[in-house]
């Protein structure tokens, strides 16, 4: 789960914002990372080559001028709109929200997604600017993985049970605080975000794979029913699981 915090790290800009002062280039070299800055209506002002190439063939004037819905399907904008105008209302942030995006071609992959809002000298908000990184898998040779190997596997292995953080800590010998600072330095993520993202993987195997209901999935993914899954995937999707299946189940 991401953290709305009312505390903005703002970027600050200088004249009345419309010159844009970025290191665009530097992002354009990241290919696991979308960046971007939108005005204070929520258009993209500034995109890398990135986000270009995964929502516009690769040409970022195609995106310059245009919003969410103008862009991703509908559910997915709505979403991403919400977020934008969060931001830019209350001069917040939006840090480390985990996101299951759909790629081109229906690829779906885990991203963290951190937005602040963007001001001027005196402090004026004139837009937003924007990252989201994609998770890789953590390679069992990654430092600190060893310490954790043991509550990781065990998580993994019963996410569909109900798990508590204290108990996983056990498994490593280390207290609450220290398993989640460890979790979050490898994983990039908090412990409960972790077990989210293994129940939201398998949900959404099952949902191309399978004929399952949505109630058996929700059961079988570590749910309580069938409205907390939907209302969980739904938050971290975009989309109801329901028109998930819909769109990605093969034809």
């Amino acid at each position: 789960m991401g953290n709305h915090s009312p505390h903005s790290h703002p970027t600050f800009l200088t004249g009345d914002g419309s010159n844009w002062i970025m290191p665009e280039a530097l992002f354009d070299d990241l290919p696991d990372t979308v960046f971007f800055i939108k005005d204070r209506s929520g258009r993209y002002v500034v995109v890398n080559q990135t986000l270009a190439d995964r929502c516009a063939g690769g040409d970022k004037a195609k995106l310059i001028g245009r919003r969410p819905d103008e862009v991703f399907p509908a559910d997915l904008a709505a979403t991403y709109a919400r977020q934008d105008e969060s931001v830019l209302k209350t001069g917040g942030s939006i840090t480390q929200q985990l996101e299951l995006h759909i790629y081109p071609r229906g690829v779906a992959g885990w991203c963290l997604t951190t937005k602040h809002a963007v001001r001027t000298s005196d402090g004026r908000i004139v837009g937003l600017t924007g990252i989201s990184r994609d998770l890789h898998a953590v390679d069992g040779e990654a430092a600190g993985y060893a310490e954790l190997a043991r509550a990781l596997r065990y998580m993994k292995k019963h996410f569909a049970e109900s798990l508590r953080i204290e108990d996983l800590a056990g498994h490593c010998g280390l207290s609450v605080y220290q398993f989640e600072q460890r979790v979050r330095k490898l994983y990039k993520m908090s412990p409960l975000q972790l077990l989210h993202k293994h129940r939201l993987d398998e949900g959404t195997r099952l949902l191309r794979e399978s004929d399952l209901s949505l109630a058996e999935i929700a059961l079988q993914t570590g749910w309580c029913d069938q409205s907390a899954f939907t209302r969980h995937f739904s938050r971290f999707t975009g989309m109801a699981p329901g028109k998930f299946r819909r769109l990605n189940r093969p034809t």
